[in-house]
């Protein structure tokens, strides 16, 4: 017979991933998708070369995916469906950690606020490892309390063995570790020992992936700098990003609990607390001092730590069950914008469209064909070939003249598209050409990210490209507008 504790926590990880999966599989891939995909795709020599070379701080996650991929295939639903398990772990284990640090009532509303808190939802349908992130914090923090609590050597070393496990898996939550610090300091543990130990052996053990990172520093190179937008990153995007109304409810919740000042919440608050803020606070500090690192994405591992404080205010709130009910029922309705606006067919940044130009080759262009790709493209950091690395499918059978070396044996994290001048589209029947989208007028798009991109204003029939394909004797049969590109079909001038 399955305990009391285990039933609602198998319950709320249901609701939850139910949750994180409705309509997963409708937003368009994006960029950082498609490196995902064109990172696992390759063979396992050339994603371990790419890993000796870059990106190295997601390397677990790549490796699992690699083989998801040749199990599951790769589909928006199938790339998506590991990040949407994980939320649905964070979210029971979330109901683990309240009810063993207050009681029932305390880890049930807990584990709904984490099915529902934004950054999650967001992380269950983007195919990247934050989610996994999460679910990864929430069960160390588990065996962290068991360790703190049964006091055992046993405990210390499955801990330490955890931690560098969780840092090999991303990191940035080896902070998560100093936050345990901080919460034996807030309760003034006697193990403080212990976890001083357990945590310079983790980070031991996980050295060498450390100095693997270290190597890599330019990757990090885009992230923009810190300005006054911070403010706003660490109050609204970090965990409530499309919500605000949300966050602010949250807010309100703790202060009338705090206010209350239930023991309950007084035990959530030493763990949660040091979760949710040491985290950001270190890579701000190292962003300030060092270089910048910090992005909100990449805390999404303490947002379960908001849901836990959360919980245990709802739980705390005066009068009978049905306020705290209420209140709940408010604060899903408060998501409800943001969350369906993260799956909606352009929800990722900048409306990338990538799966919608995959579509459009796949149920256009026959076999034989010929497709080309703007080798520049003012919203992506590659070329437009980005949108068939995300989807191989959309061009089988279809011929590639702008092709050039494969990313695979050089470690490159992207194929090579050749210029427009140099590619030899001659004897293609009909020429599929997938370039910008029309823009009457620049735009500037700010991203939650701090990154600011300048789009200028763009027409395909004034560009070099388009004097190029017709100078190579082709004339445009048909311009079809996606949102951030279009696909041109040309036929040769007879």
């Amino acid at each position: 017979m399955v305990a009391r504790p285990a039933r609602d926590a198998l319950t709320v990880a249901l609701v939850a991933a139910t949750v994180g999966g409705f309509r997963s599989g409708r937003p368009s891939f994006w960029y950082d998708e498609a490196v995902t995909i064109g990172a696992t795709t390759r063979s396992w020599p050339d994603t371990w070369r790419f890993l000796q070379v870059q990106d190295a701080v997601h390397a677990p996650y790549y490796l699992f995916m690699h083989v998801w991929f040749r199990l599951f295939g790769v589909s928006e639903i199938s790339a998506r469906l590991p990040s949407v398990i994980a939320v649905g772990l964070a979210a029971g284990g979330v109901v683990l950690l309240g009810n063993r640090l207050a009681d029932r009532r305390v880890g049930i509303y807990a584990g709904l606020v984490c099915a529902i808190v934004p950054r999650l939802t967001w992380a269950a349908v983007e195919a990247r490892g934050y989610a996994g992130y999460a679910a990864a914090a929430v069960w160390l923090t588990q065996l962290f309390l068991v360790a703190l609590q049964r006091r055992r050597r046993a405990w210390w070393i499955g801990y330490a063995v955890a931690v560098a496990a969780t840092i090999l898996v991303f990191a940035p939550m080896g902070l998560l570790v100093a936050g345990h610090g901080a919460t034996v300091a807030w309760q003034r543990s006697p193990a403080w020992r212990s976890w001083l130990m357990s945590a310079v052996a983790g980070g031991a053990l996980a050295s060498p992936l450390l100095w693997v990172l270290a190597g890599q520093r330019g990757q990090a190179e885009w992230i923009p700098p810190l300005d006054r937008h911070v403010v706003r990153t660490v109050t609204e995007y970090q965990w409530f990003v499309g919500a605000p109304a949300f966050g602010i409810g949250c807010l309100i919740v703790v202060l009338i609990a705090a206010v209350r000042f239930r023991a309950e919440l007084v035990r959530v608050a030493a763990v949660a607390v040091p979760w949710a803020v040491v985290p950001p606070a270190g890579l701000i500090v190292a962003s300030l001092l060092a270089e910048p690192i910090y992005l909100d994405r990449y805390v999404t591992f303490t947002a379960p730590a908001v849901a836990l404080l959360v919980g245990a205010g709802l739980a705390g709130l005066p009068a009978r069950e049905w306020l705290s009910i209420g209140v709940l029922t408010a604060l899903a309705l408060a998501t409800l914008p943001g969350y369906l606006a993260q799956r909606g067919p352009w929800a990722k940044p900048s409306g990338m469209d990538y799966s919608a130009v995959a579509d459009y080759l796949a149920g256009n262009a026959h076999p034989g064909d010929c497709v080309v790709f703007a080798q520049h493209v003012s919203w992506s950091p590659t070329s437009a070939r980005a949108a068939v690395v995300a989807r191989p499918d959309a061009v089988v059978g279809l011929r590639q003249p702008g092709a050039g070396r494969s990313a695979g044996p050089y470690g490159w994290l992207w194929d090579e598209e050749r210029p427009l001048a140099q590619t030899s589209p001659a004897g293609c029947p009909t020429l599929w050409f997938v370039t910008d989208a029309e823009r009457a007028a620049p735009v500037t798009i700010r991203h939650t990210s701090n990154e600011v991109w300048q789009l200028p204003a763009y027409s395909f029939r004034s560009s070099a490209d388009y004097s190029l394909l017709v100078g190579q004797g082709f004339v445009v049969t048909d311009q079809h507008q996606l949102h951030m590109s279009q696909v041109v079909r040309l036929r040769p001038d007879r």
